[in-house]
């Protein structure tokens, strides 16, 4: 038998081709899998050890169907790496409904977790920030989606910026629902606690920026990045980016930013913890 592909834009060495029991089976390879590898996320920078850790953990995740809990402060990027969970997976092509956990409605949430079901089909469903339903509608939740859950019909992320162990313990959260949400548990560190993820995060979404505006590409000062990995970055990833965008939106034509072209707020914080370090306060 002669098999001729006749298909544009598609070589047959892109091709599974098997024949077995007078079926012929053609699938096209996933060279995103053959390429990437489990450690790398191409929308997650990391640098520092335990982000390296942490980005690691959710690539190895993202080719199994099992529930994963992201829990991390606001700002560190929780959706980001479910967003990528997903779009590693095996279910990329299908789709990815998030939840926002605090506009559910307590008096229709059982309606509005049914048509969230319909609509993600066999996709992946975020339940994102789902430490604020209270105790009623999470027993409401656990009985719509424990057996889908449990059958993989589809795939489950869930993101809090809450230890759900300590609500748990004081009787806020359902001990059962955090058991079917976690299949796996990842850990976001604020910023503050990873800064050796700075330099690459400011020129990851430096560059990104300025693509999507129509800007020259810019470089920064060594005062500047100093500024930048001393201030505490109590808004986190979230921040440091809205941060940059400002800082590109108000250079102009430079193109080299310094610490002086930084919000007056952060200068005068950065500065002042300087000194009291300095002091020994």
């Amino acid at each position: 038998m002669k098999i001729k592909i006749e298909a544009p834009r598609i070589d047959e060495k892109e091709l599974d081709i098997s024949f077995a029991e007078n079926v012929l089976k053609i699938s096209r390879k996933d060279h995103v899998e053959a390429m990437v590898s489990p450690q790398e996320s191409r929308n997650i920078v990391a640098q520092d050890a335990r982000s390296k850790v942490a980005r690691g953990v959710a690539a190895r995740m993202a080719k199994t169907d099992d529930p994963v809990l992201i829990y991390g402060e606001n700002g560190t990027g929780k959706g980001l790496y479910a967003r990528s969970i997903h779009e590693q997976g095996g279910r990329k092509a299908l789709p990815f409904v998030s939840v926002p956990c605090g506009a559910i409605d307590k008096h229709n949430t059982k309606q509005l977790m049914i048509d969230y079901l319909v609509k993600v089909g066999h996709g992946t469903l975020l339940l994102d920030g789902i430490q604020d339903l209270d105790i009623e509608m999470q027993r409401v939740l656990q009985k719509i989606i424990r057996i889908p859950v449990e059958q993989k019909y589809f795939r489950l992320l869930t993101t809090t910026s809450t230890d759900l162990y300590e609500l748990v313990r004081k009787g806020f959260f359902s001990g059962e629902l955090l058991t079917l949400i976690q299949g796996c548990y990842i850990e976001l560190l604020p910023l503050q606690q990873r800064k050796e993820d700075i330099e690459s995060l400011v020129t990851f979404y430096m560059e990104k920026i300025c693509r999507s505006c129509g800007l020259e590409s810019k470089t920064i000062s060594p005062d500047l990045l100093s500024m930048l990995e001393s201030y505490p970055w109590p808004g986190n990833v979230l921040e440091l980016v809205n941060t940059i965008e400002q800082l590109l939106m108000t250079a102009q034509d430079k193109q080299t930013l310094f610490a002086k072209d930084l919000p007056t707020h952060i200068r005068i914080q950065t500065i002042n913890s300087s000194a009291a370090q300095k002091k020994g306060i």
